[in-house]
């Protein structure tokens, strides 16, 4: 007898998805939607996707969809499903959300995307544009006013350390911002990361306009300023997104490093960006692309939120379809040095103590989590294999999906300061552990690493900030 998707009532009443156990790997698509589907066969064609080319598929799985909205509903074809079998709909999840963030920005619209039901605009966008989550609020505007009102949403985005650069030109300071603890160029709760043109790699946390405003509260309310650490004192929850409300809260981390003349740009999302350098305290203009990207996004259903991390292909090795001469990121190439727990050479010291460029050392980087290959056939890196070709001839087919996390008994939350235990009272993550990124959790790849930064898993770590609902910038940088 299998266990089966059942409901639980938290206090809020509200009725909750809890994914549990079933005992036959068959069950993973039967009864799904499209049974009209044979292994091999093609997927017909989605409403509003008739541009889009899509490969054969494993029976049962969703269509993959190239639309400017996101999905507020995770695909899942039936509610007998363990967390395994349910996988592949969450990394569906993850990819579709990862489109949609990416897809070009409206004009003087934060937040918004341009002509979401329209498939060439995604695909035939070229590099370089303003993406939908690069027009989102950052940290910095939400922490960093002091005792002044964070922007509002719209506002222009202006530069403290930059001068007379445009209006929402996308800086990056090199340095550590007053007395907070985030910064441009530490990783969370540790160090630098040095690629192998000796560059540091580069760190943003950026929220959409839900979230945001949710944090900076109403005006003329101060009770509700939620960036003043005084009304921290009850824990928090955040909107939460659904069929009938929408997006809900979504926040964003994402990974950038200087490209250089040998790089080929046509593999990565690059932006042009000033960066501003502490030792010479100069700004320049640097051409930057994107590396890793987190995607956490809350639904009424798994509040304890869903967990998305993505790598562009050539961090640790060379990827698909990489000509011998494409330079890896992170890694020389060899085995020498050798890496333990993912990582060597990790720099002496964290910022603002930068070393000059000739007193630097590429840190070694390899990968200490695989991604995940079950289910057999409908794996992450089947996944991976089915939207690298869906979005061939962008960018972003060099983009892979390396993990989703979610709650799989979303029901089990249970608070740390009332006796609340990871996994269980973290809403029973699954994956539990080895959930991490080689360029943004490099140092914490391992859980003997990680075990003093709360465990080498997003739910873990974060589950630290439960009160603040999973939210470390919250909880560190209200002020």
């Amino acid at each position: 007898m299998s266990k089966c998707l059942r409901t639980s009532n938290l206090p809020s009443k509200r009725a909750l998805l809890a994914i549990c156990t079933c005992s036959v790997i068959a069950l993973l698509f039967a009864g799904c939607g499209n049974n009209n589907q044979q292994t091999g066969s093609p997927a017909p064609p989605s409403p509003g996707n008739k541009s889009v080319t899509v490969p054969p598929l494993p029976p049962g799985f969703p269509t993959p969809v190239v639309s400017g909205n996101v999905p507020v509903t995770i695909p899942l074809p039936n509610t007998n499903l363990t967390p395994e079998q349910a996988r592949p709909f969450f990394d569906a999840f993850s990819w579709e959300s990862f489109i949609a963030l990416n897809w070009p920005s409206a004009a003087a619209q934060r937040g918004t995307p341009s002509q979401p039901n329209s498939p060439d605009t995604f695909l035939k966008a070229g590099n370089g544009y303003q993406t939908v989550w690069g027009s989102y609020r950052d940290a910095m505007d939400l922490y960093d006013s002091g005792s002044q009102r964070p922007p509002e949403w719209n506002s222009p985005s202006t530069s403290l350390v930059c001068k007379d650069v445009a209006a929402n030109t996308k800086v990056f300071e090199m340095v550590a911002k007053g007395s907070t603890v985030l910064d441009d160029i530490n990783q969370a709760f540790s160090y630098p990361l040095i690629d192998q043109f000796k560059n540091y790699a580069m760190f943003e946390v950026r929220f959409n306009e839900t979230q945001y405003d949710f944090i900076r509260g109403q005006n003329g309310q101060e009770s509700t300023y939620l960036y003043l650490l005084k009304n921290l004192i009850n824990p928090i929850q955040m909107p939460a997104g659904g069929s009938s409300s929408g997006e809900g809260s979504t926040m964003l981390k994402a990974a950038w490093r200087e490209m250089t003349s040998t790089d080929d740009q046509s593999r990565y999302y690059v932006i042009t960006a000033q960066v501003y350098d502490p030792m010479s305290k100069q700004c320049s203009q640097k051409q930057m692309g994107l590396v890793g990207f987190h995607i956490v996004r809350k639904l009424k259903e798994f509040p304890e939120w869903i967990w998305s991390t993505f790598e562009q292909v050539d961090n640790v090795q060379r990827g698909h379809d990489a000509k011998p001469t494409t330079p890896i990121s992170f890694n020389n190439g060899t085995a020498n040095p050798q890496t333990q727990g993912g990582w060597a050479n990790r720099p002496p010291s964290k910022s603002p103590n930068l070393q000059p460029l000739d007193q630097r050392v590429p840190v070694q980087v390899t990968r200490n989590n695989p991604i995940p290959t079950t289910p057999q056939g409908a794996s992450t890196i089947d996944v991976n294999n089915i939207y690298q070709k869906v979005l061939a001839g962008t960018v972003w087919q060099y983009y892979e999906l390396v993990f989703t996390q979610w709650p799989s008994d979303p029901g089990s939350f249970k608070l740390m300061e009332n006796g609340g235990i990871y996994p269980q009272g973290s809403g029973a993550a699954f994956p539990q552990n080895g959930v991490t990124n080689t360029v943004m959790e490099t140092y914490f790849q391992s859980q003997n690493d990680a075990a003093g930064a709360g465990g080498n898993s997003c739910m873990n770590c974060h589950y630290k900030a439960d009160s603040t609902d999973y939210s470390w910038s919250l909880k560190r940088r209200a002020h």
